[in-house]
């Protein structure tokens, strides 16, 4: 898998401490980011953790809908096509491959995989 050229919005308040949220991931096993609606952390942060090396990272969604919309702006933004580097997944329908890093899923997915695999 090719590594997706990662650019950060500079207008977006998580991407003005982005080193500081390097250090944190890099450092820590959990990293707790609170900021304001719109500052970036929904679309941002998972770009961190493949900045990283991540290369299995699963970003949780109340929604389908939300899951789906954000997997596509953050493919949009990594200029990579839906189901490679980022990816889907909810109750019936997967948009992943076994090259996805960034993969978006529903509360209730990740909580119904977990109980099949407790060291996912």
């Amino acid at each position: 898998m090719l590594a997706p050229d990662i650019t950060y919005p500079p207008d977006l308040p998580v991407s003005l401490r982005r080193d500081d949220l390097l250090a944190a991931i890099g450092e820590h096993q959990v990293v707790v980011v609170a900021g304001e609606t719109g500052s970036g952390k929904t679309t941002q942060l998972p770009k961190l953790c493949l900045e990283l090396g991540r290369r299995s990272i699963a970003h949780t969604q109340p929604r389908r809908i939300a899951a789906r919309t954000v997997a596509e702006r953050i493919a949009d933004e990594l200029s990579v096509s839906l189901g490679g580097t980022v990816g889907y997944a909810v109750r019936f329908n997967d948009r992943t491959s076994k090259d996805t890093a960034i993969r978006l899923v529903t509360d209730g997915l990740l909580l119904a995989e977990i109980q099949h695999d407790r060291m996912l």
